[in-house]
């Protein structure tokens, strides 16, 4: 087994290790991964949740395991922009933008917080762009902050396996607010369904999520939802209530769980 972390804004994680193959989900800058095997161009990853792929091996740096460890143990930051740029002049194999619900180390040189890696990479931030990565612990306020978080993406394309504000989908959206939120959950939707603890549809809250066959979607206010909708090509809002606008009779029809994974 090695050890590594990525380098590049975002990866895409692979079935197979060709860019043909299916994007199964993707790994943003600076996470660590184990890496267990490798062929081409590609390595096999392995991320902390044991979430498993193919990346391209150019898109991450090879540590000795002592400073890999080291780095997973260091405090992160959180980027809470949508795309959040670096300054200084990055090598070209260095991303210049960061995405959101990135988990970085930040150091500070001449009175600036700059990113780092071991490998030596760093390069400034604006503070605007930083949250610590988990300031609060969920409360009974989250379930409407989660909403709010979701709104900011409205319109965003959805993307098979995506995890960024470039393109999302169903279960990347909703990994990523709760995230950002400080609440940890698996990468698909079927594993998902088994966070929290079930609850009625007549007694959805804000923040709730939504089963429905290989989809999800996050409860945002009366009867509404906002998810990463392949049918809409984005993420939009649409309603489970015959009397709305956006009424969706076959979401309505299809729902088979709700699930609530806060307090």
């Amino acid at each position: 087994m090695r050890y590594g972390i990525i380098t590049v804004s975002v990866t895409d994680m692979r079935a197979k290790p060709t860019w043909r193959s299916e994007r199964l989900s993707q790994a943003l800058f600076g996470t660590p991964v184990a890496v267990d095997s490798g062929h081409d161009e590609y390595s096999h990853i392995i991320l902390s949740d044991g979430y498993t792929g193919w990346c391209r091996t150019g898109h991450l740096d090879l540590l000795p395991f002592a400073a890999w460890k080291r780095y997973r143990a260091q405090p992160k930051r959180m980027i809470v922009s949508a795309a959040a740029p670096l300054g200084g002049e990055s090598a070209p194999a260095f991303p210049h933008l960061l995405h959101f619900a990135t988990e970085v180390v930040i150091g500070r040189r001449m009175r600036k917080n700059v990113v780092l890696l071991p490998n030596g990479f760093a390069a400034p931030i604006a503070t605007r762009h930083l949250t610590p990565a988990s300031p609060n612990m969920p409360d009974h306020g989250t379930g409407r902050r989660i909403g709010a978080t979701a709104r900011r993406f409205l319109g965003t394309p959805y993307l098979w396996g995506g995890l960024t504000p470039c393109g999302f989908d169903c279960s990347g959206l909703v990994q990523m607010v709760f995230k950002y939120h400080g609440i940890s959950l698996p990468r698909d939707s079927k594993d998902q369904r088994l966070a929290g603890i079930p609850v009625s549809p007549a007694d959805l809250r804000s923040g709730d999520l939504l089963f429905f066959p290989g989809h999800v979607a996050i409860a945002c206010g009366v009867r509404e939802i906002i998810h990463a909708s392949a049918g809409r090509g984005m993420v939009t809002i649409d309603s489970l209530d015959p009397k709305a606008r956006r009424y969706r009779r076959d979401l309505a029809e299809s729902l088979e769980e709700v699930r609530r994974v806060l307090p």
